[in-house]
């Protein structure tokens, strides 16, 4: 499970909500769930693209999600699909057991 406690989904800007403003792989500054940070900076750093991605907030699944043509990419550094162009995050176990 991730860190989050009481995160609620889309609630971006807000304090306490377990989130960096971080400069994504598009350049763009965007909060950034820190339970991820580390990871999705990692797969930057080797030039992926990612779109969206969360940590579930011990709500949901995890999941990394990134444009088509880096499918491959994430399956050849062996990244599980949890459905088309969406993964699950490495750093956080894969789990269906949400309260």
């Amino acid at each position: 499970m991730c860190n989050c406690v009481n995160v609620q989904f889309g609630t971006f800007g807000q304090p306490n909500q377990n989130r960096t403003a971080v400069e994504t792989c598009y350049g763009k500054l965007q909060e950034i769930d820190n339970c991820i940070l580390d990871e999705l900076q990692d797969l930057w750093k080797q030039r992926a693209l990612t779109d969206a991605s969360c940590c579930g907030h011990n709500k949901a699944i995890g999941i990394i999600s990134v444009p088509g043509d880096w499918v491959e990419f994430m399956k050849s550094k062996g990244y599980v699909e949890y459905k088309p162009e969406c993964f699950y995050p490495k750093s956080l176990p894969i789990t269906n057991n949400f309260n």
